[in-house]
């Protein structure tokens, strides 16, 4: 199992910082590159890997310290600083120690705060030479990464590991203890059909992090559902929870499409969520968590532009403090039409805020005036308001309004979709409008079933599934 310790150095790393923390590491240690050439593994006399180090990222957003690291660490931060993150590919004496060595070296050198978190996992899954660096157990249809932190965020090293996933065909597994959580992006990730959340029980065993079903190891394709000795059988003991869970989130998930042209930023689809929901607009982006840079459409729209025709992937969060916590992924995709950004984006509640779901219409009709929106769906869902999942169960998200755009209101049939089973209102421009339909509050598990009806009426018509 791995074990992360992050420098947070004051001073930007050099080559030679970045060498002299290596040779305090161990002068004994043999060097090598890994992950397409953006982390160095330390490794023993046998090439064994004991350390991996990623590249260091300079902080523009402090709030991404605090949102994945804690406040305490936050406080002790540097300003201006960088990330460099170490990974010790186990907990073993040696690895760790290794890991803190080197992150020791850096902040002496460069000044800052060092954070690591005290392992809490008892089944270690072994890592070799040859695999990934993030991956701690690998079979022939899944690679298996273990994270033990508190908080566990689609880090590079996670989004690494999936891209080569996706090359060979193969499902992702994280591993994490039963007190950890997972950010936003890690659990849309993990909600996909070839990955999995598995826990580490306190009792000992595993289970789904959204299901609470018992798992257990299968040499072929890593954790599996336990077979069930009973008809009976469900969840494992304590992930009902006490059913307190303190605040609510919004989730939003929007397609909108641009027509191709020089002038065009993206990003601002992403910002009309974030200013109205949110309070706020973003602070932060990235390729991953946490995201480290300012947020900027024209930087942003340049690197999509520049992977383009391959589609770009990102992270955009909101500022912490007192601020509302939001955090949401864009993927940006270029298409014969034009160009597509699928946003998902959370927005937590306190326990005595009610979210502003009277506002979602006017961002349906905003999007219709723009002429670029596709489909819009938004849940609510009994959840933390700082917008992360413990493995216990809090419900499901329920469904609060779908937005169909022009494009879908002209298949269908503008007669046809008023006409629907569940009321809608029309927006945007008379000649070219959307259609939102509003199933309630998002507190009456009921509106899955008014959401059932309306797809099947609508469908046929031939909307397109998205």
């Amino acid at each position: 199992m791995t074990y992360d310790v992050v420098a947070l150095v004051e001073q930007a790393p050099d080559l030679r910082s970045l060498v002299r923390g290596m040779a305090e590491a161990g002068r004994e240690l043999k060097v090598k590159g890994a992950g397409g050439g953006a982390v160095i593994q330390l490794c023993d006399d046998r090439g064994r890997p004991l350390v991996g180090v990623e590249a260091a990222q300079r902080v523009d957003v402090p709030d991404e310290v605090e949102r994945l690291l804690g406040a305490e660490t936050a406080r002790r931060t540097p300003d201006p600083c960088w990330w460099v993150e170490a990974r010790a590919v186990d907990a073993d004496e040696r690895s760790v120690a290794v890991a803190h060595r080197f992150a020791d070296e850096m902040t002496r050198r460069l000044g800052g705060t060092v954070w690591s978190s005290p392992p809490r996992l008892r089944d270690h899954l072994g890592q070799d030479a040859e695999r990934h660096p993030a991956v701690a157990a690998e079979t022939e249809k899944t690679w298996v990464i273990v994270q033990d932190r508190p908080v566990v965020p689609m880090s590079s090293w996670v989004v690494d590991a999936l891209a080569q996933c996706g090359k060979t065909g193969r499902g992702l597994q994280v591993v994490t203890p039963a007190d950890a959580r997972i950010t936003f992006p890690l659990r849309l990730l993990l909600n996909s059909p070839k990955a999995r959340w598995v826990v580490e029980h306190p009792s000992g065993g595993h289970y789904d992090g959204f299901s609470g079903i018992p798992l257990v190891w299968n040499d072929e394709a890593g954790f599996v559902p336990a077979p069930m000795k009973e008809p009976a059988a469900g969840p494992v003991t304590g992930f009902a929870g006490d059913g307190d869970v303190p605040g609510c989130q919004l989730l939003v998930d929007l397609k909108v499409r641009h027509t191709a042209s020089d002038h065009l930023r993206l990003g601002g689809a992403a910002e009309a969520l974030a200013r109205t929901l949110g309070g706020a607009e973003p602070v932060a982006w990235g390729f991953a968590e946490p995201a480290l840079s300012s947020w900027n459409r024209s930087a942003l729209t340049e690197e999509c532009r520049r992977r383009s025709p391959q589609p770009t992937w990102l992270v955009f969060a909101g500022p912490g403090g007192r601020e509302r916590r939001f955090v949401g992924t864009q993927r940006v995709t270029r298409v014969m039409e034009g160009v597509k950004e699928s946003v998902s984006f959370a927005v937590g509640y306190a326990e005595d805020e009610e979210p502003a779901l009277d506002q979602l219409a006017e961002l349906v009709g905003r999007f219709a005036d723009q002429r670029i929106l596709q489909t819009m769906t938004v849940h609510r869902y009994a959840g933390r308001d700082d917008v992360t999942y413990a493995p216990r169960w809090s419900g499901v998200p329920v469904p609060v309004g779908m937005a169909v755009g022009a494009e879908g209101v002209a298949q269908i049939g503008r007669e046809r979709a008023l006409a629907a089973p569940v009321p809608g209102k029309v927006l945007g421009p008379v000649n070219s409008p959307a259609v939102w339909y509003r199933f309630g509050d998002g507190t009456d598990t009921e509106s899955w079933r008014d959401l059932d009806r309306l797809l099947k009426y609508l469908r046929p018509q031939g909307l397109a599934r998205e």
